[in-house]
């Protein structure tokens, strides 16, 4: 006799019995459009089911899991009705590290459905009256065109080995091969790959990598992290490595124990400690700290546009919170704008510095502190425009609220997730302000993860 299987919220599970008795086929969904993250959005009755690898217009026959958020996940058996759009992913290990949420899309196509995507999410979660979004800028690689990616580093056997966390686990899986580093910086990881291989113990404990690239000096900066109880044990360790010329540097970020993680103890440097790039006319110092944009030639795009857009701004004061290392202040500053850049980062704001003096821009104040508390001691009509580059989780109450005090007459908004981007315009609207135009880039070809630039206007 057969086990009954429970309904779950009206939705048919994978292995339902029919009125005969007998097992139904697994459930058919028609997926309607892709949602944040990238996953395919189906029905099954009144009940919303997600499906990640899913394409707009595939007919699918889908094992329905566990319920999250008031959505059912569901994951594909068999594709019935196969997109037009769907290829091949590239990557051996696609769909397994959950880096690539789009490999198995052409890429062509990713762009348009991004676009959707954030339309989708500004009028669903911002409840905003959106202008015509424009064509997503693409990325010139779609391919090759990480300039930063981390790894861990795991023990495999009598070595060691590079990789991802597979999608939702702890469990590495070896990724040496990843197709999101630019070809340079991959050969330079498969030496390191090799070298760690051979290696049977470590003198430090190492947790990961991060790898960043310099695409201009065509030259790379390594940065370890992990626990380490002796300085000199992990400067002999980075030295083993020996001088390769395409590493400018290699970094030890160490902590003693793990009530020590996140302590400001002072790295092991061996060389460099920073990477130098070009932003257009700029030469841009980025120091093993400061956070680095990971497709450069689309940041340098992102910024070709704002200038565009701020062209008319030259002598009027300009602030710009979450500054970085001060790419885009800088780019107004050299035509004429007066620009305060604010930063907490105090090792970003040094690189800001220095970028000045390297690049020749004057009219550049640099602060700093955090967005909230910067924006406690402006001033109304102190500032003309106001540039905002926040992290993923986007403003906070505090900055809406000063940012709702003092009314500066424009905002340009950076924004790298749609969802939270959504969240603030809808609470700057309260305060009269609209948006004007609003133009999105590939930051991240091949990924759900989108760019958007968004000037509001009172």
């Amino acid at each position: 006799m057969l086990n009954s299987t429970r309904r779950i919220d009206g939705v048919v599970p994978m292995t339902a019995p029919d009125a005969s008795g007998l097992v139904s086929a697994p459930p058919v969904l028609s997926i309607e459009k892709l949602v944040a993250g990238g996953q395919g959005l189906g029905r099954v009755g009144s009940q919303v089911v997600l499906v990640p690898g899913a394409l707009p217009g595939e007919k699918l026959s889908v094992h329905i899991g566990d319920k999250r958020r008031g959505v059912h996940q569901a994951e594909i058996r068999k594709i019935i009705q196969s997109s037009v759009d769907r290829v091949d992913p590239s990557c051996s290990i696609a769909g397994q590290c959950g880096g690539c949420q789009f490999q198995h899309q052409a890429y062509p196509s990713q762009l348009i459905h991004k676009g959707k995507m954030l339309q989708d999410t500004l009028l669903r979660i911002g409840k905003l009256s959106v202008p015509d979004i424009p064509a997503v800028v693409p990325s010139l690689r779609a391919f090759h065109y990480r300039n930063k990616v981390r790894f861990v580093v795991f023990k495999e056997g009598s070595g060691f080995q590079l990789g991802f966390f597979k999608r939702g686990t702890r469990i590495p899986i070896q990724a040496t091969d990843c197709l999101l580093i630019p070809e340079p910086a991959k050969e330079l990881v498969a030496k390191l790959a090799r070298w760690l291989s051979i290696q049977r113990t470590l003198p430090v404990f190492v947790e990961s990598l991060e790898v960043r690239w310099s695409e201009f000096l065509s030259q790379g900066l390594l940065i370890f992290r992990g626990k380490g109880r002796h300085k000199h044990q992990a400067r002999a360790w980075l030295e083993a490595f020996g001088s390769p010329k395409e590493v400018a540097g290699f970094i030890f970020e160490y902590a003693q124990s793990d009530r020590d993680r996140g302590s400001k103890i002072s790295p092991v440097i061996a060389g460099q400690d920073h990477l130098i790039e070009r932003f257009h006319e700029l030469t841009v110092r980025i120091g093993h700290r400061s956070f680095l944009q990971a497709n450069w030639p689309v940041y340098e795009a992102l910024g070709e546009k704002l200038l565009e857009w701020g062209e008319d701004l030259k002598g009027h004061p300009v602030l710009e919170l979450y500054a970085g290392v001060g790419a885009l202040g800088m780019t107004l500053a050299r035509r004429g704008a007066l620009v305060t850049m604010v930063e907490s980062n105090a090792s970003a704001l040094a690189d800001a510095r220095r970028s000045a003096t390297l690049s020749h821009v004057g009219r550049c104040r640099f602060r700093i502190g955090t967005a909230e508390t910067y924006l406690a001691s402006a001033n109304t009509g102190e500032y003309e425009a106001i540039i905002l580059d926040p992290p993923r989780t986007g403003l906070s109450p505090k900055t809406i609220q000063e940012l709702g005090r003092i009314l500066v007459p424009r905002i340009f908004y950076v924004s790298c997730d749609p969802a939270t981007l959504a969240r603030d315009l809808s609470r700057l609207s309260s305060f009269g302000y609209s948006i004007l135009r609003i133009q999105p880039f590939d930051m991240f070809p091949q990924t759900a993860h989108i760019e958007t630039l968004v000037e509001l206007t009172l």
